[in-house]
């Protein structure tokens, strides 16, 4: 078995420093990848590049990047094609959980941060993806992490619910139009996880919504996120070439109890 499937390749990798996107580069780089990760946790990005960017100097690029700034993506794609050349694979891992808040309770401010992150980032990034892809004439994977969240009412709040059901209609739609174009897009809906997402909301959960989703849902499987890179690197590659805007269940068998 090859040991380095991914040799020669680029990959991108958004809210990488830390939990499943971590562990998502840590797998490409493992693979002989070049990786290009991007998160906006200062604390993170150091840690990153102490403890695995350091280990494959030539490599990795790690860069500050605000996801929902136009201005930064752009910066982020023309620093990534001046090291790399051009980006073979595009993994959106970034994202923020919201405050459990139904619509009733949900503030406007919440729902704005989620979208834009969880949704907005993800579309933009995609743009830039499959642009530059098209223009360097490579083939291409783009692999969203979605949710369980993304087929289920009540597994989090509105804002999280609805920007994790739009990263689905996000991943059908450039699938199907730019398979032909030679560039795959497919999302896994991933289940509970230990990672650093909800950081970013801590402050003013709805602990009654909270409270109500885990009396209803007890037993929540937590996925091992280096499980999930695997999935990750496995939809990247050749292995995976018929699969294209597929939704991708890793949940451990949650959500078929």
């Amino acid at each position: 078995m090859d040991q380095a499937p991914h040799r020669g390749k680029t990959a991108l990798v958004t809210g990488a420093c830390g939990g499943l996107g971590r562990a998502i580069a840590e797998r490409f780089l493992q693979q002989g990848a070049n990786v290009v990760v991007c998160d906006i946790d200062v604390k993170l990005i150091d840690d990153f590049k102490a403890k695995v960017a350091a280990a494959y100097p030539e490599c990795v690029l790690t860069l500050n990047v605000d996801v929902t700034s136009d201005e930064a993506l752009d910066d982020m794609f023309q620093q990534a094609e001046k090291m790399f050349g051009h980006l073979d694979y595009v993994v959106n891992s970034c994202g923020i959980m919201d405050k459990f808040d139904p619509a009733g309770d949900m503030d406007r401010a919440t729902w704005d941060r989620v979208i834009a992150v969880n949704l907005t980032a993800p579309a933009m990034v995609t743009k830039l993806a499959v642009t530059g892809m098209l223009k360097h004439g490579t083939k291409g994977a783009i692999v969203n992490i979605a949710s369980i969240a993304g087929v289920r009412g009540f597994t989090s709040g509105a804002a999280y619910t609805a920007s994790k059901h739009g990263i689905l209609g996000l991943t059908k739609n450039t699938g199907v139009y730019y398979g032909p174009k030679g560039i795959r897009c497919n999302a896994i809906m991933a289940g509970g996880m230990e990672t650093n997402i909800g950081s970013a909301m801590a402050n003013g959960l709805n602990m009654e919504g909270l409270g109500v989703m885990r009396q209803t849902f007890p037993e929540t499987v937590l996925v091992d996120v280096k499980k999930v890179a695997k999935l990750v690197s496995y939809l990247c590659s050749d292995d995976a070439e018929i699969v294209n805007g597929a939704c991708w269940t890793a949940d451990g068998g949650w959500t078929a109890n």
